[in-house]
């Protein structure tokens, strides 16, 4: 069955068509049917599927407003259950952002800044607060730094595909597929997250989703020359063989962007068979299913070009739809949330308890307004920090930075955005509005506080080869 799934996946996706315009008249429409009869959901508590796809920018997604993109399978998903407009990260890097989602604590909280972190064992994850009410959890993993020895991250994981290397979606979906089913028939309630990489660089989809949203061949040019923007890559990307391989005979950044989006595509059409699955095992109507992502990815932004630096929209702002068997579907909500919500959020929909250290909130508590909200950012190495409300985004310099060529990072500058008025965030308006930063300045450290323990910093085990693959990304000089 899985090999059949699998091979269906490898066909190209058919973009939709729209159909010609009619040329007589339609007929008279029948009356609608009425309504089914309400469904009789399971009780929980429910399994839960919760789904990171690394480096996914929110604002690739069709539900988000992207026209160009195609995700029917996401669709689908956000059709059954609510989606986030405008969920943010609390920090932009791969392990810093999972031990939030899992903990749902700040970075400031777990005091993981990086890659080469760890977080403490007193923290109480997720997967350690499901097992006290009997579930059995599971994680598929993708990258060496999230595994259970380096990041902590993993903790009150029982059943785990290390993360030894990097598998993109049809290496991964394999053993998801062997465990859901291998779940279906067991009294116990399971939990699994999946770990997909096929967004972060470098960017692999098969060749036919490799060219859905780029005309021509991995040679051809485009509007934006890679020799022009060269000198704009981190050092470590310019000198690392792995990096090398793999903008080998790219003329073109464009293309680089059309296989990020493509890759999107080839993820959605894995997610789709992953849906099905449940479906036709019984399991779907007795799952709470979450797609997010750890955080995004800059594509030409501000100078930054395919890394996840800076606090700026294409790195902050990521994906969220949480569907709940029984609870709101086909729902759109613009109101500010963070990726620390999730835990809290997945564990009040089962009828339990949300700890007390946890910082986030009932995603779909039904008192909560649409609209509003803020959200606190944080850096890797603590180099930047900010907060974004429905309209303003500030951003604030730490530290003296020099990784990014075109966006030098200089302690005391603060950047001011008016999301409403310039989205791109082009035009730093702080100096015309010091009451205005003052304010939003404020805000950072009022949502810092609260914190109900201070845990330790922590560094994760790092060996030679996982360092090495840490400075062909480009994480750190």
């Amino acid at each position: 069955m899985i090999a059949l799934l699998l091979a269906c996946s490898t066909e190209p996706p058919a973009p939709p068509v729209l159909p010609p315009e009619p040329i007589v008249e339609a007929p008279e429409q029948p009356p609608p049917l009425p309504p089914p009869p309400p469904k009789n959901w399971p009780e929980p508590p429910y399994n839960i599927v919760v789904i990171t796809a690394d480096t996914l920018r929110g604002d690739m997604l069709p539900m988000n407003g992207n026209e160009e993109l195609y995700t029917p399978h996401l669709q689908r998903l956000a059709d059954q259950g609510v989606n986030f407009t405008r969920a943010y990260t609390p920090i932009t890097t791969t392990l810093p952002a999972h031990a939030s989602l899992l903990s749902s604590l700040y970075p400031s909280d777990h005091r993981a800044f990086s890659n080469v972190s760890a977080i403490s064992s007193r923290i109480q994850t997720l997967p350690e607060e499901l097992r006290l009410h009997g579930y059995r959890t599971a994680a598929h993993i993708n990258m060496p730094w999230l595994n259970p020895e380096v990041s902590n991250v993993p903790q009150g994981i029982q059943d785990i595909r290390r993360g030894d290397r990097v598998r993109k979606a049809d290496k991964t979906l394999p053993w998801v597929l062997d465990y859901v089913e291998g779940r279906k028939d067991k009294e116990d309630p399971f939990f699994l997250w999946i770990h997909f990489v096929d967004n972060h660089t470098p960017y692999h989809a098969p060749a036919a989703y490799d060219s859905l949203y780029f005309e021509g061949e991995k040679g051809s040019p485009g509007e934006t020359s890679m020799e022009e923007i060269w000198h704009l890559f981190p050092g470590d990307h310019q000198r690392s063989e792995y990096f090398l391989s793999w903008v080998d005979g790219v003329e073109s950044a464009d293309y680089i962007t059309g296989t990020y989006k493509g890759s999107l595509t080839w993820l959605d059409q894995h997610i789709g068979l992953l849906m099905n699955a449940l479906e036709e095992s019984g399991q779907w109507d007795n799952t709470i299913f979450v797609f997010t992502a750890d955080h995004g990815e800059s594509l030409g932004e501000h100078d930054l070009w395919f890394v996840h630096g800076g606090l700026y929209e294409g790195t902050t702002r990521i994906p969220l739809i949480v569907r709940v068997p029984g609870g709101p579907e086909g729902v759109s909500i613009d109101r500010i949330v963070s990726l620390v919500d999730v835990a809290p959020t997945v564990l009040a929909h089962n009828g339990f308890d949300v700890p007390e250290a946890m910082r986030g909130q009932d995603l779909l508590e039904p008192d909560l307004p649409t609209k509003g909200g803020a959200a606190l950012l944080e850096h890797t190495g603590r180099q930047l920090e900010g907060v974004v409300t429905e309209r303003y985004k500030l951003i604030v310099h730490l530290k003296d930075t020099r990784i990014y060529a075109g966006y030098p990072m200089n302690k005391g500058t603060v950047e001011l955005y008016d999301l409403q008025e310039d989205p791109g965030e082009l035009k730093n308006i702080a100096e015309q509005n010091p009451e205005l930063v003052a304010q939003l300045q404020g805000m950072i450290p009022a949502l810092k506080e609260g914190s109900l323990e201070e845990y330790e910093a922590l560094s994760g085990e790092i060996n030679e080869e996982i360092n090495e693959q840490l400075q062909a990304l480009g994480y750190f000089e």
